[in-house]
């Protein structure tokens, strides 16, 4: 029709559906028609129908890829994936604050257990990484006194058995660009990967205060949401911080990580306090 409506039939044409499909997509809220002043036809704006055109065309090009590609697989990061990690982490995060290459393997030299992907074949679709810090460093990350970008290689520790940590949920993102069924689906293979790492620190004896975080993305924080963290307010306007008691939560993958924990105390008798017990 003009340079922002379509007609109906160019956006049927375009988007390849009939027009109770096409009515569909209005009733789902996807598309919002007007009837412009002295006609009787409703028109289509342009970039909502090339938006849902090319977001149609990314879900059925990742169901193709879907039904060719192997299961996706949870495994710990090597000094070998950081470069895809770290160019995957500014992808989703549109280069901001991201951490150099060269730290993020430093970090991952002195603890191996930093970073885990989500890997398709040789590809990474999607990374998480939980850094165990000291109370302080974490309490400055939330309140943005320093970035994760300023940590240094002696901030980041490691974990012993029978040593209390705090664990500082760094970064969690799948690859941009795909269907919303695709990235929830990495997204719960991510988590349930989250879950079991956190039940392998207890089977170690790693002994976990709090799992804190924040967010001040939507995804990020219906994410939070969706784990089950505690929402705190934050000082800094926009942000939302997230946080889990271990010895008070009853979160299914807690309790999970108590059990394995008490597991691991009683099979070493040197009295640590730890919680669960």
């Amino acid at each position: 029709m003009n340079n922002e409506y379509y007609t109906p039939q160019e956006a049927l044409k375009l988007l390849g559906m009939t027009y109770s499909g096409l009515q569909n997509q209005v009733n789902t809220g996807n598309l919002h028609p007007i009837i412009p002043p002295g006609r009787k036809q409703r028109v289509y704006p342009k970039k909502e129908v090339d938006t849902l055109k090319a977001e149609l065309e990314a879900w059925s090009l990742s169901r193709q890829i879907a039904r060719k590609a192997p299961p996706a697989r949870f495994i710990k990061a090597t000094t070998e994936d950081m470069p895809q990690a770290v160019a995957l982490a500014d992808a989703v995060f549109g280069g901001v604050n991201t951490i150099p290459l060269e730290r993020r393997i430093e970090w991952l030299q002195k603890n191996p257990d930093l970073d885990h992907l989500l890997k398709q074949e040789d590809q990474i679709v999607g990374y998480f990484s939980l850094a165990p810090l000291r109370s302080a460093t974490i309490d400055d990350l939330l309140h943005k006194r320093r970035l994760a970008k300023d940590l240094m290689t002696e901030d980041i520790l490691t974990y012993v058995p029978g040593e209390t940590v705090d664990l500082y949920g760094m970064a969690i993102g799948v690859r941009p660009g795909v269907s919303l069924e695709q990235k929830r689906k990495w997204g719960e293979l991510l988590l349930l990967g989250a879950r079991r790492m956190i039940v392998n620190l207890g089977q170690r004896g790693v002994v976990i205060r709090f799992l804190k975080t924040h967010s001040s993305t939507p995804d990020g924080i219906n994410l939070m949401r969706h784990i089950g963290f505690t929402e705190v307010v934050s000082s800094i306007p926009g942000m939302h911080d997230f946080v889990i008691d271990m010895e008070q939560s009853g979160l299914p993958f807690v309790m999970d990580y108590k059990a394995a924990l008490k597991t691991w105390r009683n099979l070493n008798t040197n009295g640590y306090d730890l919680p669960g017990g």
